[in-house]
């Protein structure tokens, strides 16, 4: 594991001055065709991380007027900012995608400053069958600093708590809930936010039949701790290249606009980016 010199203090300081960020994982035609064809193959998943434009604003739902609903033409003209690259077992991946449950796979996930080596946070995911079975998804979040000192930073983990509760609104609401928990030095955690992921018509916003080309985004709530709506995490299907864009989606290959709480600090910034890495596996890995 490579460590990049200087690169987590830049981050951190970047991270706390920005709105908010736009992710675009890379298309894996190698991963399209095979499957096109019936073949299990599952490659390791990309992502390139850019800045949100100053002039952009998340959607607070999917019909929002003063919302961004990107293009794909627009999304691939931004300049990067990050890079976030899977790495996992390949036999794993081939084998619990024959199986049906590659999106639970073990993995870490690395992410690094655009044009530079070295990591500067790694995301370690365990492999875990779901809270529905008792054993939520989650991901530990660490920063990498310049002298090799790996700093604890939180984890991001599906809230099944009270668990009849969380299964009732899972299965006739189509709405689940992630805990966004900063770590404390006694070892513990302390919650921050939660994202509160709803599939359907029910809950504050109609996310039916989205992200698609029938409607363009999906757009899930950020909560605080007292249950207030403070932010958003939109998930776009990237219209302007119809083919392309169906393509994308079809193939699982997702577009997020994450928007960052204004109380929030760097470090709460990094685990809202990993709780959209926990998404993207937890939900749109399956698709």
């Amino acid at each position: 594991m490579k460590y990049s010199s200087g690169g987590y203090e830049l981050i951190q300081k970047n991270l706390g001055e920005l709105e908010g960020v736009v992710v675009r994982q890379d298309t894996q035609v190698a991963e399209v065709v095979a499957q096109a064809v019936g073949i299990s193959w599952e490659a390791s998943n990309k992502y390139v991380i850019h800045r949100l434009p100053a002039n952009k604003k998340v959607k607070n739902d999917p019909n929002d007027p003063s919302g961004w609903s990107p293009t794909g033409p627009e999304l691939k003209a931004l300049e990067p900012f990050m890079r976030a690259q899977e790495e996992s077992w390949f036999l794993s991946r081939i084998v619990l995608q024959y199986l049906g449950c590659g999106n639970l796979r073990p993995l870490k996930m690395h992410l690094t400053i655009a044009g530079e080596t070295g990591d500067v946070y790694v995301i370690d995911r365990p492999y875990k069958c779901g809270g529905a079975l008792c054993c939520p998804l989650e991901m530990k979040l660490s920063g990498m600093s310049g002298n090799s000192e790996v700093k604890r930073i939180g984890r991001v983990r599906e809230d099944f708590s009270p668990y009849l509760g969380r299964c009732c609104s899972a299965c006739c609401l189509a709405t689940s809930y992630t805990d966004i928990e900063r770590a404390l030095p006694d070892g513990t955690y302390e919650k921050r936010y939660s994202l509160r992921i709803n599939q359907a018509c029910c809950g504050r916003v109609n996310n039916c039949c989205a992200p698609s080309c029938c409607r363009n985004d999906a757009v899930y709530d950020i909560l605080d701790p007292d249950g207030a709506v403070v932010a958003n995490l939109q998930v776009s299907f990237g219209t302007g290249e119809c083919l392309k864009a169906l393509c994308r989606a079809g193939g699982g290959f997702t577009n997020y606009v994450l928007q960052f709480p204004r109380d929030s600090t760097a470090q709460d910034r990094a685990l809202l980016l990993a709780a959209l890495f926990h998404l993207d596996y937890a939900l749109f890995e399956k698709q």
